[in-house]
């Protein structure tokens, strides 16, 4: 709290009196309330105020200012004590701030996507409707943990969404046993067992290529056409243009959602599920 205290009578009040919406204002003879509810209005359609207070405050902290140092007009006087009894104010800018700068690199994020969309939709490894109007893809690592966790999901989601088709695109970059899980699966995908691989793989802790191997004869595999399949050139470039492709959108982390060409932020089935509702114009 002392930290939020002194952002708030050290940094931000400056600002705010010299921004000329409160700086206009006449604050003589106004209540608190009055005067939080006009510093919040001013916040809220100027967030990076808020920001800014936090950036000038890791300056004084740097240069070890007080506040007790500084001399204050009598109308920072005021705004500082009305922003110290109430801290929420800044914070609930901050958090609209951030909440535009995601925003911002949600658009140029989907920006980015329209040159790719092709490869991003691509299919060479499907489950789903193959003819669906709607393509959710899922940039992926057999070794992430939380891969493992949406992998059920997905599943789900496919079972609920008969127009729905499903991309995948393991990014095999984690660890070594990474790619050997990518092979697999793509190999099983020319049998028709991509999704039976795909979700027995993720149950998997620590896939290693003799527990990939026993679950690809549990399934029925051909074998000798799954280990032709796993060591194939076509393997081989399948693996190449994911990994371009992750590089070309500039993926940061796994999973990656893209639903229709645009980045989708879900970790959790409803969410996925609403971002398909909403698509459809059901909600």
């Amino acid at each position: 709290m002392n930290k939020i205290k002194l952002l708030t009578t050290a940094a931000i009040t400056a600002m705010l009196s010299y921004n000329v919406a409160i700086a206009n204002t006449n604050l003589d003879n106004m209540p608190e309330e009055e005067i939080a509810r006009t510093i919040a209005s001013i916040l809220k359609k100027n967030p990076k105020i808020a920001y800014d207070a936090v950036v000038e405050y890791g300056k004084m902290k740097k240069n070890n200012e007080k506040y007790e140092d500084k001399e204050l007009t009598q109308l920072e006087q005021k705004l500082a004590a009305v922003l110290k009894d109430n801290p929420a104010l800044i914070v609930g800018a901050l958090q609209i701030y951030e909440q535009q700068k995601q925003q911002e690199e949600l658009l140029k994020r989907a920006e980015s996507y329209k040159a790719y969309v092709e490869d991003i939709n691509s299919d060479e490894i499907y489950a789903g409707n193959p003819n669906g109007k709607y393509v959710l893809a899922e940039f992926f690592d057999f070794s992430c943990g939380y891969c493992k966790q949406m992998a059920p999901h997905i599943k789900s989601i496919i079972d609920k969404n008969p127009d729905l088709k499903v991309v995948f695109k393991p990014v095999a970059f984690l660890s070594k046993n990474s790619e050997i899980a990518a092979r697999a699966s793509i190999a099983a995908s020319k049998q028709g067992k991509f999704l039976d691989m795909y979700l027995a793989i993720m149950k998997e802790i620590r896939p290693n290529e003799k527990a990939i191997e026993k679950i690809a004869d549990d399934l029925g595999l051909d074998m000798e056409k799954y280990k032709r399949d796993y060591s194939s050139n076509e393997t081989n470039n399948l693996i190449k243009k994911i990994r371009k492709t992750a590089d070309n959108i500039k993926m940061q982390s796994v999973p990656t959602l893209i639903l229709n060409g645009m980045p989708l932020y879900a970790v959790e089935e409803m969410q996925i599920q609403h971002a398909i509702d909403v698509l459809k114009g059901e909600q």
